[in-house]
């Protein structure tokens, strides 16, 4: 499994996510997945969105469902592995460019901290 990977820069919900017919929870947790959406894509189980939502696991389920029928969000189940990854979709889904320069920088990073290290 992947470890959570988080790039929290605050809440930011575009406008038309925002002024959509979503309820307060559902806007709420398509944020949640947005800012977990990485590279492996969000793989968050349903107890994060819990904890950080303060919802029901039941009330979490039906929200996913809301999103996907909505066009928002993709899940992929993997049953052999057992694991799940959302993923945005649309206007808001990651592109190859952009998780390409985050795993550029991240590259960079340990790069530079070796070369300190020395």
């Amino acid at each position: 499994m992947h470890s959570k990977r988080r790039v929290f820069k605050g809440v930011w919900i575009p406008k038309e996510i925002w002024l959509s017919d979503l309820s307060a929870q559902e806007t709420m947790l398509w944020a949640e997945i947005n800012s977990l959406d990485n590279e492996f894509g969000c793989v968050a189980a349903n107890s994060h969105f819990e904890e950080t939502l303060r919802l029901k696991e039941r009330q979490i389920r039906e929200y996913l469902r809301r999103l996907k029928d909505k066009g928002l969000i993709e899940i992929d189940l993997n049953k052999a592995k057992n694991t799940r990854t959302i993923r945005c979709i649309g206007k808001y889904r990651r592109t190859q460019d952009e998780v390409r320069r985050e795993i550029g920088d991240r590259v960079k990073t340990v790069v530079e901290n070796l070369r300190y290290q020395d």
